[in-house]
Formats: structure tokens, C-alpha cells, sequence
């Protein structure tokens, strides 16, 4: 089975951020043929399409490259006032213009989140798919992963909710699926 390279990034800057441990675990679990490989988003500057003249900036041509080249990208993510944190947002515009070259073109994109509230990230997963779909990207359908209450489900940085963790293996399995059959 051939590994496909995924890059993960995570819609937080926080330090303590339940997204950045479930995408932690995720790239740590060592799942079936793929390899998760995290990437920040702290060093993206602002967008201004006045600097993409002559290229991109420094630290959006590196992660652009990264994105090109990958299989992949698995998005995790929270919700901030109902929406789209502003960093991923920002991450995203940059990855998706087409000054330079859109990165996210026909790319296979695995969207998930964690919250502690009850309602999940369904909000900001809707407008990310907004996003995605500008840019022509193709997010994985189903399974959606939308984790309510993560605080109960993540300790010490790790998911120990044994469904989860289950759950999670199931969605990295059909994520694979979706990058092989879009590749025929």
C-alpha cells in the first residue's frame, strides 16, 4: 500500500489548543498509508494581494510548496464566533490565490474539529467548505468530524475516549480512499 503524504495544520495558534492535540494525535497514530506531517501557520502574514507582486512572500512560498507537493491536507480546526478562525482563513487565501498559483486546486482536503461545547465545529467546517470550494479544492464528504465536549475526550494532549480514537481511524481510512479514487 502506498503511504500518501498529508499535511496537517491546525486552525489554532494556541499553545494549549484541544485542535492542535487532536492533530497531534492524529499524525502520531501512525494510520494505514498515510503520514501526517504538521505544519503552523504562525509565520503567514497578513494577506495583501500587493505582495504577491514579483511572488509570494518567503514563508507563503515555503508552505505553499509543502501544500503542492503533498497527497493531502488535514484541516482541524475550532470555531470562533461561529465561524472560521481569521489565521486558517488567512492561511487558506494565501494557499488559494491564483496571482501566483492556487495550491489547493483538485486537492484532496480532510476537514475536523474540536470544541469544548456541544455543537461542534460545524459552523466553521461550513465556511471552510465555502472556501475550499472557491478555490476548487475537494474536501472529503463524509465522515464529518465534528468533536463535542473534547475537554471530557482529551487529556494531557491525547484523545482516551476509545471511540474517538476508533472513529478517528475509520475517517483517516476513508480520507485515503478519497485521495486514491481521485487520483484515477
Amino acid at each position: 500500500m502506498e503511504t500518501k503524504n498529508i499535511i496537517g495544520i491546525a486552525g489554532s495558534l494556541r499553545q494549549e489548543s484541544l485542535n492542535k492535540y487532536l492533530l497531534q494525535f492524529m499524525a502520531d497514530e501512525e494510520y494505514e498509508g498515510l503520514n501526517i506531517q504538521i505544519e503552523s501557520l504562525e509565520e503567514i502574514p497578513l494577506f495583501n494581494a500587493d505582495l504577491e507582486t514579483g511572488g509570494d512572500p518567503g514563508p507563503v512560498a515555503r508552505w505553499k510548496q509543502k501544500l503542492k507537493k503533498a497527497d493531502g491536507i488535514l484541516i482541524v480546526t475550532p470555531e470562533y464566533s461561529h465561524g472560521t478562525p481569521g489565521v486558517l482563513k488567512n492561511a487558506l487565501d494565501w494557499a488559494g490565490s491564483m496571482t501566483n498559483e492556487n495550491v489547493l486546486y483538485h486537492k484532496p482536503v480532510m476537514l475536523a474539529g474540536a470544541t469544548p461545547t456541544r455543537m461542534g465545529t460545524g459552523f466553521s467546517q461550513a465556511q471552510l467548505r465555502q472556501t475550499l470550494a472557491a478555490c476548487d479544492a475537494y474536501p472529503l464528504q463524509q465522515p464529518q468530524i465534528f468533536i463535542a465536549q473534547a475537554h471530557k475526550l482529551i487529556e494531557n494532549g491525547k484523545v482516551t475516549d476509545e471511540k474517538t480514537a476508533d472513529f478517528l481511524k475509520k475517517a483517516a481510512a476513508s480520507f485515503r480512499e478519497w485521495i486514491v479514487q481521485l487520483e484515477k
